[in-house]
């Protein structure tokens, strides 16, 4: 395999323990690091909310946990296809509640539909305890060459 076939046939295999995300994705590494896994067939993605995820007060900021669902949901959106990748056509958010630091931040998503050029998807990002956010994406479709 090429460098770049191996690069995503990892993305597509995540295997049962968390690891990163895309460890080749600057934005991806300042920003979190993002971690997923696959277990039962679905992805799950985490992140432990430290100091710099978090405003003055503590609270993991917004901004983060959409950085967050944008990525769980492509990450979900291209599992089991041969697309190269998907991008963002829209994005809806609502917040529920508030992370601390310190917490371990989950989050899942699934495919609502798939369409030969969009994927819709819907997730939730939450806690042991409580649901965060719920959110909700058309993504387009990059197909394989």
């Amino acid at each position: 395999m090429d460098k770049d076939t191996d690069y995503f046939e990892r993305k597509r295999k995540p295997g049962d323990r968390y690891r990163v995300f895309d460890d080749q994705d600057p934005h991806e590494i300042n920003t979190g690091p993002f971690y997923w896994r696959k277990r039962e067939d679905r992805l799950r993605f985490a992140f432990l909310a430290e100091p710099k995820h978090c405003n003055s007060g503590g609270i993991v900021h917004g901004g983060l946990l959409m950085t967050f669902a944008d990525l769980m949901m492509c990450g979900t959106a291209t599992q089991g296809t041969d697309d190269r990748g998907v991008f963002t056509v829209s994005f809806t958010s609502d917040f529920m509640a508030s992370g601390m630091e310190g917490e371990l931040i989950k989050a899942r998503a699934e495919v609502v539909r798939r369409t030969g050029q969009m994927v819709f998807v819907r997730g939730e990002i939450y806690t042991d305890d409580k649901i965060i956010m719920t959110c909700s994406s058309v993504l387009r479709r990059i197909h394989a060459y």
